[in-house]
């Protein structure tokens, strides 16, 4: 009896435990059928237009008389490119993590006088991180929607400043980073279905975002084509931004200068074109 008793206990086990094994397969496969039903990723690509732009100058003196010509610019304008993994709640909510990377274009600022000129040509690049919420109509073949977020940024700034004076050409390449970005997105969009799987976006887009500098560096010095870099003390260097300075007579040249931080536009009205695919 006892060995009987054994066996059917062993028998009662496995049939318990087929069916743990059944309702946790069974739990999976929904929570993934559901999940897959409005899940979907998202690549596009697109430019960037300035807005909420800043102030620069161009300056020229020809004979004795001075001109002054405002430039409005914004380190958010330029070429991006991004992709998005999105989920539907339901066919008019839904939420999207987008990752996003900004090559920004050009702004180039000239200061003319009679002995030469000086040039400088300013751009950014950032990665952004951009989770939003969506509300879409819902229609079948084409769907208008709208977004709203926050944009987390991490970027960086390049200087490039020309001195032609008097024969004399003086180079400087500056880089400055550090520090994180945080801002609000919203767009509005249109996606025309193709398929049950696959369908085409186009939408416009306004970033507001700000982004200010934590460090920087001289990464190129040259007078005629000549090196300055090595005779440079890490002062002259590099730059540390902080949100307060006191000036000092017993700075010292082996550490890095210190200057009040200072916050650049990376605002943006954009268009993009892109690809959705139902997963």
């Amino acid at each position: 009896m006892s060995h009987e008793h054994g066996e059917n206990k062993n028998y009662i086990m496995k049939i318990n435990h087929s069916k743990h094994i059944l309702a946790t397969w069974a739990i999976c496969m929904l929570a993934t059928s559901l999940f897959a039903q409005g899940s979907y990723v998202n690549a596009n690509i697109g430019y960037g237009f300035k807005a909420g732009s800043a102030s620069a100058y161009n300056y020229t003196s020809p004979n004795g008389s001075n001109t002054t010509e405002h430039v409005a610019f914004s380190f958010g304008k330029g070429l991006t490119m991004a992709a998005a993994f999105g989920y539907m709640f339901n066919k008019n909510v839904g939420a999207e993590l987008g990752l996003s990377y900004l090559l920004g274009g050009k702004t180039k600022v000239i200061d003319s006088y009679s002995s030469g000129s000086d040039e400088s040509s300013l751009s950014a690049k950032m990665l952004r991180i951009n989770p939003s919420m969506i509300i879409s109509s819902g229609m079948e073949s084409i769907s208008p929607y709208a977004k709203f977020g926050l944009i987390i940024g991490k970027g960086s700034i390049k200087s490039e400043y020309t001195e032609k004076n008097n024969g004399d050409v003086y180079i400087t390449k500056v880089k400055y980073n550090g520090g994180v970005a945080f801002g609000f997105s919203s767009a509005i969009g249109l996606m025309f279905k193709l398929s049950e799987s696959v369908a085409l976006l186009t939408e416009v887009n306004m970033i507001n975002l700000s982004y200010a500098p934590t460090k920087g560096e001289v990464t190129e010095a040259t007078l005629n084509g000549a090196d300055q870099l090595p005779s440079m003390t890490i002062s002259q260097k590099k730059i540390e931004f902080v949100d307060s300075h006191v000036s000092t007579s017993n700075s010292t040249s082996s550490v890095p200068s210190e200057q009040v931080k200072s916050k650049y536009p990376f605002g943006s009205v954009g268009i993009n074109f892109g690809l959705r695919i139902n997963l």
